[in-house]
């Protein structure tokens, strides 16, 4: 069963909130790496405002708050958002492990194309990761398994590396994929008949099957405040591809294949 959560919460984060947070933390890993090596407990947080698609496939977009979030235990325990790793091999710049992942719903309320069709529960996520990383780039495969009925599987690939460094300035730019089984493909971008039914947009019956659903290339920057404080930026661009682009709720009027995301925030080490 998905763990339920408020409409208000469900509204105000999603997938997209996810990916923008996640895309920052990633960036971090090669853009400010000192506390990779630090023992112990250590700390980062800030806050940041994202322009983020209403949902995925989404052609509206919305100005929204970003938490900022990570905390590492030594070199093995991280917990970069809503994601928490453990990396139980770890022999140089590799690792692997399990994880567990926070997976924002959606609700109807967010976007006129979604009314009276179903809410997407907010889910924990579990499964595995490998993770290859250095002082200049990082990559990346996890595996996720959302917990509940009939929702399905997901395989997400990251790929980055330091682009470019002058002074206290530093970019990074990273490839991602996301492929979605059967049921993930359907929860995020089918039509039941029984939605279709209840659509105010009137949606035609959708059945998605698996497949690639996305690549984005995000471009992070990070400004060097001071010794513990540092200015993110991030810029995604994006293409859903297969069923996720054909889904009812993208095609049309109703929204775009075509994705970008744009944020800034800070964050401070502890």
């Amino acid at each position: 069963m998905g763990i339920a959560q408020p409409a208000s919460a469900q509204s105000t984060f999603g997938q997209g909130f996810a990916d923008i947070i996640q895309s920052m933390h990633n960036g971090l890993d090669s853009l400010w790496p000192e506390a990779l090596h630090v023992d112990g407990l250590t700390f980062r947080a800030g806050i940041g405002t994202g322009l983020i698609p209403d949902y995925i496939g989404s052609d509206n977009y919305g100005l929204r708050v970003v938490p900022l979030l990570e905390v590492r235990y030594g070199d093995r325990l991280r917990m970069d958002g809503g994601l928490l790793t453990y990396s139980a091999i770890k022999k140089g710049n590799f690792e692997a492990g399990p994880l567990l992942n926070l997976a924002f719903g959606r609700d109807e309320s967010r976007n006129r194309v979604l009314r009276g069709i179903r809410d997407i529960d907010t889910v924990f996520e579990t499964g595995a990761f490998v993770r290859y990383r250095s002082r200049t780039g990082i990559a990346s495969i996890e595996f996720r398994q959302a917990l509940g009925d009939n929702l399905g599987q997901s395989i997400r690939l990251t790929a980055g590396h330091g682009i470019y460094q002058s002074g206290n300035f530093t970019a990074i730019a990273a490839v991602r994929a996301r492929w979605l089984s059967d049921r993930g493909m359907q929860r995020n971008f089918g039509v039941t008949p029984e939605d279709s039914a209840t659509s105010e947009a009137g949606l035609p019956a959708f059945a998605a099957s698996s497949g690639v659903s996305e690549v984005n290339l995000n471009l992070v920057g990070a400004y060097r405040i001071s010794e513990r404080t540092r200015f993110l930026g991030l810029v995604s661009a994006g293409h859903l591809f297969g069923d996720a682009a054909d889904s009812p709720l993208v095609t049309g009027s109703n929204g775009s294949a075509f994705q970008t995301t744009v944020g800034v925030g800070f964050m401070t080490q502890f």
